[in-house]
């Protein structure tokens, strides 16, 4: 049995090679169905064999209305063929639908289409799959929950001290935003309950790429006092070192499912402040995270300054208790089993 990864490794996350790395070292034979190959390489695929796509959007979503029936009535091809080949499909649904979607009800029918396609669908929570039992009408028997594996180790300490880059005292206390800078991430809200909430101690870091919509409204922002944007794509080999500087990391995504930047900052043993949702349940214990109620005007607010008292207390969850069961060794052998019919 071969395993036709869609896409095998990323350069933008590390939990695709993370996953992969994992299971060869399971025993699975992994092969990487590249990203814009996925009709070129799957003919390659034998009766018996697996394909898995993570982000399924990629294989039939255009903006153009025309382009995307296309892109759909070529792929909804591709999967027939997989079906008459004897060959599983398998889908691990990371969002219930992509973000900043155009065509949502054409998203929605080719949604609820690969899902009667596939032979399994994994998900990273219990919530999630109530939410895909729910919206595309799958069978519970058919959905396998796999959690999300940690990244400790991962990113290491390359020395750099970003509070000396940007000027920070160390006994300032410092929020962190990471990752792309989309409306859907509430960057907005969050400058807003900072301006709010910040004194001469505290500091506000954004870093990450900006779309065109996010560039200028940062262009816009008046009050910038106490707030470091750093809007690039932050590089690996730097990731330690700024989540190090920081106390607490503020996520105020008005979308969650499930949060590959929460368990980032998990990771590494940071307070996280989010909105309330089932994933938080599911993945975090008493004192990791500080959540509120993002239809509260002053709910992010508040969770701000929470967040800043907790970390004050000096308290100390246990983290490795709940980074043992995001072990990828585990999560390997769980996948695993789900390929072979005993998930």
């Amino acid at each position: 049995m071969k395993v036709w990864m869609w896409p095998k490794s990323s350069e933008l996350n590390f939990y695709n090679d993370l996953l992969t790395n994992s299971l060869c070292g399971a025993g699975m034979d992994i092969r990487d169905l590249k990203h814009g190959k996925l009709f070129l390489k799957v003919g390659q695929a034998k009766s018996g064999d697996i394909v898995h796509i993570h982000w399924m959007h990629h294989a039939y979503q255009n903006r153009n209305p025309l382009l995307f029936i296309v892109k759909s009535f070529i792929f909804t091809m591709t999967m027939i063929y997989l079906k008459l080949r004897n060959i599983q499909l398998i889908w691990t649904i990371h969002n219930l639908y992509p973000h900043n979607a155009k065509h949502h009800s054409m998203e929605r029918f080719m949604r609820r289409l690969i899902c009667r396609f596939c032979s399994k669908l994994i998900v990273a929570s219990e919530s999630i799959k109530r939410k895909v039992i729910a919206e595309f009408g799958v069978p519970a028997k058919k959905l396998f929950v796999v959690k999300h594996g940690h990244y400790l180790g991962v990113y290491k300490r390359n020395g750099r001290n970003f509070r000396e880059e940007y000027d920070i005292r160390e006994d300032a206390d410092v929020y962190l935003f990471l990752g792309a800078i989309q409306a859907y991430k509430g960057v907005e809200d969050l400058i807003e309950a900072f301006n709010a909430v910040k004194t001469k101690q505290t500091y506000l870091i954004i870093a990450g790429k900006a779309n065109q919509e996010m560039q200028e409204y940062l262009k816009r922002v008046q009050d910038i006092d106490h707030i470091i944007l750093e809007l690039r794509f932050i590089p690996n080999e730097s990731i330690a070192d700024l989540i190090s500087a920081v106390d607490v990391m503020v996520m105020p995504y008005k979308e969650i499912t499930t949060s590959g930047s929460a368990i980032l900052g998990l990771s590494f043993k940071k307070l996280i402040v989010m909105p309330n949702n089932d994933f938080i349940d599911e993945y975090f214990k008493e004192d990791m995270v500080v959540r509120y109620d993002p239809a509260d005007d002053t709910g992010l607010k508040n969770a701000m300054k929470v967040a800043l008292n907790m970390k004050n207390e000096n308290k100390s969850p246990n983290y490795d208790e709940v980074l043992k069961e995001l072990e990828w060794s585990t999560i390997a052998q769980q996948i695993k089993n789900v390929y072979q019919g005993w998930g």
